[in-house]
């Protein structure tokens, strides 16, 4: 890393512009065209939304497409560069002191971010794999959604987000936050039982584009409404003209069997890794 090297703050107004580097040999970086896609959005329904910065390296970011971003706790990183040399030394530029979750990292990525907390002698609290399902757009919209009589598909309110977050397997601080904001700003659905309005399976749509925090409720399992709700924000996200793509823990058979039914395709790992604090501190939502 260069004396003189610095992270440089990528100005909203030149989002635009970052996002459409991402459309090169596409579908190979529809991940970062997803993610930069989403805080484009974001911005647009809130332009003093806080606790949100896109970085770079030396302002180079027109030359190998590597950004940072940092929303609140979580980190995004990608770089078209296939050496990681630039991620690298912009990673070890950021302040990763109150503990950064880095999330939906691709396999590719992952050793540029380990070699940076390896080196400041950060502890991690997890390093998760996932795998990529990814759909075209064209096979979104051909998928059939078909909803099981008694039920009906409502977008979630912030009331279910809590609910989801009571029963979320990623439940951590913040998240309550992070779910509700999924809520009201990007797409997802919920599945309710129209007797009792009870909410019995949901799925939001992440920052960085997948499909995630997708459940069912313990006794509502087994009768295939993941695959309802799953197909419904798939559909959503066809609608904005994107292709779709979920992210499944490794371990996860049965989600991962429920995608390869739906006709998702396995598209490599992304992983979310986690370092421990070294300072106390927490965010003001």
């Amino acid at each position: 890393m260069e004396a003189t090297d610095r992270l440089c703050i990528i100005p909203p107004s030149e989002w635009i512009e970052l996002r459409e580097l991402y459309r090169l040999n596409w579908p190979e970086h529809h991940v970062a065209y997803a993610t930069v896609d989403n805080f484009i959005r974001w911005y647009e329904k809130d332009s003093g939304i806080k606790n949100l910065t896109i970085y770079c390296l030396n302002g180079s970011w027109r030359e190998d497409g590597t950004y940072l971003i940092v929303d609140r706790y979580q980190l995004f990183a990608y770089s078209l560069d296939p050496t990681n040399c630039i991620l690298e030394k912009a990673l070890h530029l950021l302040d990763w002191s109150g503990g950064l979750k880095v999330s939906s990292l691709l396999s590719r990525h992952r050793p540029p971010v380990i070699n940076v907390i390896t080196s400041k002698g950060l502890e991690k609290e997890y390093d998760s794999e996932t795998f990529l399902y990814y759909m075209p757009k064209a096979e979104c919209d051909a998928l059939q959604l078909s909803v099981p009589e008694g039920f009906e598909l409502k977008a979630l309110s912030a009331d279910d987000a809590s609910t989801a977050n009571d029963v979320w397997p990623n439940r951590h601080q913040g998240s309550l936050f992070l779910l509700q904001r999924l809520a009201a700003w990007n797409p997802n659905a919920g599945l309710y039982e129209c007797a009792t309005g009870k909410l019995v399976a949901w799925c939001f749509r992440l920052q960085a584009g997948p499909l995630g925090a997708l459940q069912v409720d313990e006794e509502y399992k087994r009768r295939g409404f993941g695959t309802v709700v799953a197909i419904a924000v798939a559909k959503q996200i066809a609608n904005l003209g994107q292709d779709c793509f979920a992210l499944v823990n490794a371990a996860n058979v049965p989600s991962k069997k429920m995608f390869e039914r739906i006709g998702f395709k396995h598209d490599g790992e992304a992983y979310w890794v986690r370092n421990l604090p070294t300072v106390a501190g927490q965010w003001k939502d």
